[in-house]
């Protein structure tokens, strides 16, 4: 029987040396982030598919928001989505969420009330325009089960900003309700049309007056129209401010001069 030289005993009594792997560091391992983008496509997150959602909203509204419209807005199927979300619901609960977090601070000063009023206005006016869509989801679906004491921090702030001034509890109610509706109504109605007119419409001509409402028997449209100057929404939502500011200012209750100090 012939052996072959090199022949260094049965296979199954041979014995390799590996080198054994370093250990892992489970701390690196779970600060590991996925990553932003995958086979040339956005990683899915709850997040991405929300702002994905956000965006059908203010083009469409909420009666195309569907799990196939975002599936196809991130261009992957609806079933990749449930890995995420576990319905609509859900998405929506997401959409409320991701929506209330872009929502401004208040940064009120009592002392400075009018200025900081002002300036909270325009950046809940900036938040509505970023979010089109949102209102109108409001009114067609029910919104009220995803809201938290978390989301409601800023609303919180602004009441409180409003007893600071000097309003009492019922005209503080008052006035954090109307600043809400004033500015969301601008946001939803004027700016609205400015931001994304109708087909064919082109909103920097239009003077504020429709054409058909200068006719005869409209004598007072006719005149402003023919002597009023049309604003853009950056100036009129400014006069929209000044009329709100005012309206406040009228709710404080008059202060008693201090009686001046006797001389003996």
């Amino acid at each position: 029987m012939k052996f072959n030289a090199r022949y260094d005993g049965p296979r199954a009594h041979r014995t390799r040396h590996r080198a054994r792997p370093a250990p892992r560091d489970d701390r690196a391992v779970r600060s590991r982030r996925r990553p932003e983008f995958r086979k040339g496509r956005p990683t899915l997150t709850r997040e991405r598919i929300a702002r994905a959602a956000l965006e059908i909203l203010g083009e469409a509204g909420p009666g195309e928001l569907t799990m196939r419209a975002v599936g196809a807005r991130l261009e992957v199927s609806p079933r990749a989505l449930y890995n995420y979300v576990a319905d609509r619901r859900d998405l929506l609960k997401e959409v409320v969420a991701v929506c209330q977090a872009d929502r401004p601070e208040p940064r009120l000063d009592p002392a400075r009330w009018r200025e900081s009023l002002r300036a909270y206005c325009r950046d809940l006016r900036a938040w509505y325009r970023a979010h089109p869509g949102m209102l109108a989801l409001a009114r067609a679906e029910d919104l009220t089960p995803f809201a938290s004491p978390e989301m409601m921090r800023p609303d919180d702030a602004l009441v409180g900003f409003f007893l600071a001034v000097g309003l009492p509890p019922q005209d503080a109610y008052r006035a954090w309700s109307i600043t809400v509706l004033q500015v969301a109504g601008f946001a939803e109605v004027w700016d609205a049309w400015h931001d994304r007119p109708p087909p064919g419409s082109d909103p920097a001509a239009w003077a504020g007056v429709p054409p058909y409402a200068t006719g005869p028997g409209l004598p007072n449209l006719e005149r402003v129209a023919a002597e009023a100057s049309p604003e853009p929404p950056g100036e009129l939502f400014e006069s929209v401010v000044t009329m709100l500011t005012a309206g406040i200012e009228a709710m404080l209750p008059t202060r008693t001069p201090a009686r001046t100090a006797e001389r003996p």
